[in-house]
């Protein structure tokens, strides 16, 4: 346990001590930790303008610590990340709800860069993350308590998964595992949209790839997904979307064609119902 408090106070910074953690369940890898308040509030983050040698990233499920400053879907909850040696406090002892997540300033750095070569710097910056996030949290968690053989491995497993959520995230890909069936038929038709989606496909087609009638097919699809075959398609288009009009360069009525939409009226139509704005707001929000 005293090696495991090293990498605590790696994490967390050398002041730490373990009466500051009394109150707090830590769960730690020599990349990451996972720190949950479980009966009172974290000494050590009340402590005035305390800082961080790693980067810090804080889900909160009360919005007692944090007023959203960004919409947050359905399904999302609003995180805040910090780059590491930003002072900060937490405000006053009260308990609250959240799990802080702490990744080793180089070992972030080095994922980040697989994405941009812009330097990541946080000062409480909000982002919107899937509540599926809670998953792989938990399993890191679980793999720390039960120390089962091999564990290092699996927590690096993890370590990786949940970095390059947070990553996605902080860039404003959604991932939500949610959506991922376990239904053999249905995460059939799943894969196929995903490679496919800029084809004409019709639910009897991915009704076919498991075997399936075309009314039982919509009706289980329903039931997993809590969205028709269809609307999961037109769905996956407006994502897909996204990404190229990210690229200035690429007209918006070629980027509806390249995603499968009849024309471009079509497409802004879809993609004003599901995202709020037209595709160019959506440009011109994004490229500003």
């Amino acid at each position: 346990m005293m090696d495991d408090f090293k990498l605590v106070q790696k994490l967390i910074g050398e002041s730490v001590t373990q009466e500051d953690l009394k109150h707090v369940d830590c769960y730690v890898h020599h990349k990451m930790g996972l720190f949950i308040p479980s009966t009172g509030a974290c000494q050590y983050a009340i402590k005035p303008n305390h800082t961080h040698p790693s980067y810090m990233f804080i889900i909160d499920f009360s919005l007692e610590m944090v007023q959203p400053v960004i919409e947050i879907k359905e399904n999302h909850y609003v995180a805040t990340a910090v780059s590491p040696y930003i002072p900060h406090q937490e405000q006053g002892e009260k308990f609250v709800h959240y799990y802080c997540i702490l990744i080793e300033k180089v070992y972030f750095e080095e994922q980040y860069k697989r994405y941009t070569d812009e330097k990541p710097y946080f000062n409480w910056k909000q982002f919107a993350i899937c509540q599926d996030i809670l998953k792989a949290l938990n399993t890191f968690a679980f793999e720390y308590s039960k120390r089962m053989k091999n564990s290092d491995i699996t927590l690096e497993a993890q370590t990786t998964i949940i970095t390059h959520w947070l990553i996605r995230s902080l860039m404003g890909e959604s991932y939500d595992v949610r959506a991922i069936s376990s239904h053999y038929a249905v995460a059939r038709a799943q894969h196929y949209i995903e490679e496919h989606f800029s084809e004409g496909i019709t639910v009897k087609q991915l009704a076919q790839l498991g075997s399936m009638s075309a009314s039982s097919f919509n009706r289980i699809f329903k039931k997993e997904i809590h969205l028709t075959p269809i609307e999961y398609l037109i769905e996956t288009r407006v994502e897909k979307s996204k990404k190229l009009l990210r690229r200035k360069e690429i007209p918006i009525t070629e980027i509806a064609m390249r995603c499968g939409f009849s024309s471009s009226a079509h497409f802004s139509s879809k993609f004003s119902r599901l995202v709020g704005v037209t595709p160019s707001e959506y440009r011109h929000t994004y490229n500003n």
